[in-house]
């Protein structure tokens, strides 16, 4: 009321602005200046006019009118903010969501994401959505498959420079699993007495590569963003299709919620980009 009637110089208008009566204003500003103990307006018989005192006292009431207004803002929001919990395999999260994490962020805002690393034989409590290699768990609904891949084997450029036989003289670095190297070995003719640097991942042996400690087992969606900078490239023409898919899958107290088909087509998206630059 005391900015309203400031700026117009009138308790009639201020009265008109805010819909109530020109006596509610002229009482509310008389108790303003008993509480202020100073007088804010001279008084006319049609019109008011703002002391000193008032001039000095608007900036003041502007500033608190616009911070209880941020403040009811930001009170308002907090019931619509979210959080979700994300079952997700631990080499896909590492190599292509995290990375990417302020896209997503962008893409499903107010909403906080809770990411539960798939464990081999051991499941994590069931979360909202599940991000997982090979078909999901009992328990979900609303399966969808993200993507399917092709495996082959990756390295470092600097590290093959003037390194005329990599596949039999530089280390081969892999997960518990020797299945891909057995087969990748097989096609280039290659046999070798040493089993490699074995690791715990996949994302861990990518990740070495990188680094130009050896030759892993990779593929075109956790090497894409190591192929596409420059920073991995191919070894040997074999490459094969991964033994399985990406799945995505809901909780099914998450049937119908419109975040999870955000999160879905965001990944869809994401991952078409990533392989479709290779």
């Amino acid at each position: 009321m005391f900015i309203e009637a400031a700026e117009r110089a009138s308790f009639a208008a201020a009265a008109e602005a805010l819909n109530v009566t020109q006596a509610a204003v002229s009482k509310q500003m008389a108790g303003l200046e008993t509480k202020l103990g100073t007088v804010l307006f001279e008084r006319a018989h049609r019109s008011v006019t703002v002391t000193a005192a008032g001039r000095s006292y608007l900036p003041i009431a502007k500033r608190v009118v616009a911070l209880l207004e941020a403040g009811l803002e930001e009170a308002s929001a907090l019931p619509s903010r979210r959080t979700l919990r994300i079952e997700i395999d631990y080499e896909f999260f590492d190599l292509v969501v995290a990375p990417r994490l302020a896209r997503l962020q962008q893409e499903i805002p107010r909403t906080d994401f809770t990411f539960i690393p798939s464990v081999p034989g051991r499941h994590a409590p069931l979360s909202d959505f599940a991000i997982t290699f090979g078909h999901p768990r009992a328990g979900t609904a609303s399966v969808a498959r993200l993507c399917s891949f092709m495996v082959f084997p990756v390295v470092s450029p600097l590290l093959i420079e003037g390194v005329s036989d990599p596949f039999r003289t530089l280390p081969l670095l892999h997960d518990f699993d020797t299945y891909w190297w057995d087969t990748f070995l097989r096609a280039q003719g290659v046999v070798r007495a040493d089993q490699g640097v074995v690791m715990g991942n996949g994302a861990l042996a990518i990740r070495a590569a990188i680094a130009g400690q050896g030759i892993a087992i990779g593929d075109d969606i956790l090497c894409a963003d190591a192929l596409r900078g420059g920073g991995l490239v191919r070894m040997g023409e074999t490459k094969l299709p991964g033994r399985h898919d990406y799945w995505f899958s809901e909780n099914p107290n998450m049937i119908g919620d419109a975040v999870g088909q955000q999160l879905r087509t965001w990944l869809e998206t994401e991952i078409t980009a990533a392989m479709g630059v290779q």
